[in-house]
């Protein structure tokens, strides 16, 4: 079945038309000896007849094989009618079968602007196409100027891919053609693209008026689910379970909420990714205070341990007899030029034991003692050590010998052999 022929003098004829578009009847053709119409597609023979539901059309008598149009399934055949039929009702002027002056392509329905203008082609596409096909034949019509809609019925690879809405025929008469998927609105709380339903007539409509636009998602919301968030339009529907639709059918005002969306999504990424730039600057920082604070302190102690000529196990035992001889809970800190690199004593107490009093010095290089020599305890691992502070004190000294090769342990007030330090 088929909705168009050609006649000579007539040009196009359309069955869907009282008038048959070029101010003829139907009468002047259905069963009129005489009367000669060519296919628009392959230029064979048609004739006019009625179905037997009294439905018009044109038929082959000999179907060619390599005619689209006398190949066409009764489900294109439908669907195409029911385009034609819900752009004219949005009152629209469309024809049938438009072909390209270059013949590049040939619109299922061709929708016209008021001043004669081609405005959109309506595509039915249910036989096979690959996604890169589509792609190609929707590029023709944009370069053209013309926008483009492709309507199916079954969940194909190319959906979404395109202009894309999927389309359900009406069960009984009276009933109206429903769109199942390729329409979505948008929510900010939180953000989600849902699907909305309507009739088909509706939606040709809104397309043909501008209150629905193809739109591709920038924002973060890439799938348009139910409430429930699990529907998911093409889940499930091609080769692999993760193809999405790559753009919808929405309204302008949520297409220009999601790109606010997206440049807020945008501005908060570049925000959270110059938050991580400095800290991750700041952490290389603190890594190379670190590191450099460690290279010093090793420097330090390699420099006391050098100095003191004590060993490890030495110091171990240093540190033994000094808590025994104070019966005080000890902290030593590491080398500090403060105290003339020296290792500070402090005292831990308090009720939580955080509180750390400084007491003492241990082992400080003698050349190096200031103010604070005369107020802490200087604490030594040998009498030759003791003899070395007596002779640069300036002012007396509380000094204890903490001998950890023979456990000695004794203390002694050192007076000053010099006037000033």
């Amino acid at each position: 079945m088929q909705l168009t022929a050609d006649h000579a003098e007539w040009g196009r004829l359309d069955v869907t038309l009282d008038d048959l578009g070029c101010g003829r009847s139907w009468e002047e053709i259905h069963r009129v000896r005489g009367v000669e119409l060519t296919c628009p597609e392959c230029g064979s023979q048609v004739h006019a007849r009625l179905s037997k539901l009294d439905t018009r059309h044109f038929y082959h008598r000999t179907k060619p094989a390599s005619c689209s149009l006398a190949n066409e399934s009764l489900e294109h055949h439908l669907l195409k009618l029911e385009l034609v039929t819900c752009a004219r009702a949005a009152g629209f002027r469309a024809e049938l079968e438009v072909a390209a002056p270059t013949g590049e392509w040939r619109a299922d329905v061709m929708v016209f602007s008021p001043d004669g203008a081609r405005l959109m082609a309506l595509e039915a596409q249910l036989s096979p196409i690959t996604v890169e096909d589509i792609a190609a034949r929707t590029g023709l019509y944009e370069r053209d100027g013309v926008r483009v809609c492709w309507f199916g019925f079954r969940p194909r690879p190319w959906v979404g891919a395109v202009p894309t809405l999927l389309v359900q025929a009406p069960e009984e008469r009276g009933q109206e053609w429903m769109v199942t998927a390729g329409l979505a609105r948008l929510s900010t709380r939180p953000m989600r693209w849902s699907p909305v339903g309507t009739s088909l007539s509706d939606a040709v409509s809104w397309m043909l008026t501008g209150r629905i636009v193809p739109h591709e998602p920038l924002s973060s919301a890439r799938r348009v689910t139910d409430e429930g968030n699990w529907y998911e339009w093409a889940e499930g529907w091609t080769r692999s379970w993760n193809d999405v639709w790559r753009l919808w059918w929405t309204a302008p005002a949520y297409a220009a909420l999601e790109a606010e969306c997206a440049r807020e999504e945008a501005e908060a990424r570049r925000r959270r990714q110059a938050e991580e730039k400095d800290a991750a600057r700041r952490q290389a920082t603190e890594e190379k205070e670190k590191a450099r604070k460690k290279a010093a302190k090793d420097h330090a102690y390699a420099a006391f341990w050098g100095r003191t000529g004590l060993n490890q196990q030495q110091w171990r035992y240093f540190r033994a007899i000094a808590e025994l001889f104070f019966d005080r809970n000890l902290i030593f800190g590491a080398p500090d030029s403060r105290y003339g690199d020296g290792r500070p004593v402090y005292e831990r107490g308090g009720p939580d034991g955080k509180q750390w009093t400084l007491v003492g010095v241990a082992c400080p290089d003698p050349s190096r003692l200031r103010a604070w020599a005369e107020e802490l305890a200087l604490l030594v691992p040998s009498h030759s050590e003791l003899d070395t502070l007596a002779g640069r004190a300036w002012a007396p000294f509380q000094v204890y010998v903490l001998n950890p090769d023979t456990g000695e342990m004794d203390q002694e007030r050192v007076l000053p052999t010099t006037a000033t330090p």
